[in-house]
């Protein structure tokens, strides 16, 4: 099975990932290892996700009381397609969407973030302050994998490199780094009194079901100065299920897979240079995401029926990505 995707975005097939699950055992070195573990992450899953605040960091600060569930009317589902983009790196694109309860019935189905876990990466993109990273050097030979966890446009969202730890029953991989405040909690919560998170991240993977614990620190900012606001304690859990109740989802993969394609590969020309990225907040009194998003919709089957449209969308996509940066 050739592994090396680069150039295509999904060249195997997932079902393939977990005919026979990998014996650690029989894995003769920490990044056959690590990579299995991370490959095993793939799949359908039902998504719980739960975060609530737990201890006020400021004085006169109320803790919010309300409990970020998205369970509690619907069932919360995700696709999570492995794609190896090179030898070293691979990518977990997360298509997530709803079911009712009561009919079943799929609902908003859409390409959510995705993670690239890159192996003894030369750097990462260090979230500084508002719409601000700068590259942080990492340390050679470190067996470090970086998660780079993006916007819902493939943009920089945070980064954060550390080991995977096998000396535990369920493989862990736990790492600590500062982000801006997430959507859950600005978007759909309408929290305007902070701007970012001091994150400290735990990822277990339990073979056939995984989960994400955080303890974080919600924060403001003024300038380059943090103010803790409260603490929270965070847990999703994917819950793994048959591929079969997710193929509205791999349907919605097959169509768009070639936009997201040419997509991640522009956001990498940007991203390969270790210096710092800045974007602004609008361009014209537009953001960035609804622009690619509209982009993808007039043009995502375009580009299956005629594939000379690439170059065309990998220009507009170029265009969008430097009209949001600050140089």
């Amino acid at each position: 099975m050739n592994l090396n995707l680069r150039g295509s975005y999904i060249g195997f097939s997932i079902f393939s990932l977990f005919a026979a699950p990998t014996s650690f055992a029989q894995t003769s070195n920490v990044f056959e290892r690590d990579l299995s573990t991370i490959k095993q992450q793939g799949g359908c899953y039902i998504v719980d996700y739960s975060f609530t605040e737990v201890e006020s960091l400021k004085e006169g600060y109320q803790l919010d009381e309300r409990v970020y569930d998205t369970n509690s009317d619907k069932t919360t589902f995700e696709w999570i397609v492995p794609i190896q983009k090179s030898p070293t790196e691979i990518r977990l694109q997360h298509i997530l969407f709803l079911k009712d309860f009561e009919t079943g019935e799929v609902k908003g189905v859409m390409k959510h973030h995705a993670e690239d876990w890159s192996y003894e990466q030369n750097f990462l993109f260090d979230f500084s302050s508002t719409r601000l990273w700068n590259p942080l050097t990492l340390e050679k030979n470190s067996r470090m994998w970086t998660r780079k966890v993006t916007n819902l446009d493939d943009g920089l969202r945070y980064q954060c490199a550390a080991k995977w730890d096998h000396s535990k029953f369920n493989p862990e991989w736990n790492c600590a780094n500062f982000s801006p405040i997430p959507g859950r909690e600005s978007r759909d919560m309408g929290r305007k009194d902070y701007q970012a998170l001091d994150r400290n991240t735990r990822i277990i993977a339990y073979g056939n079901s995984w989960a994400e614990r955080q303890n974080n620190v919600k924060t403001t900012l003024q300038s380059f100065t943090r103010f803790p606001l409260a603490r929270e304690l965070g847990r999703t859990w994917y819950i793994k299920q048959p591929d079969s109740a997710c193929m509205e989802a791999q349907k919605f993969v097959e169509e768009r897979k070639a936009f997201w394609r040419i997509l991640m590969n522009v956001w990498e020309e940007f991203l390969t240079q270790e210096k710092s990225f800045e974007e602004l907040a609008q361009f014209r009194g537009q953001s960035r995401y609804p622009m690619i998003a509209q982009l993808e919709e007039d043009n995502y089957s375009k580009i299956i029926d005629d594939p000379t449209n690439a170059e065309w969308v990998k220009t507009e996509i170029r265009n969008i990505i430097q009209n949001f940066r600050k140089e």
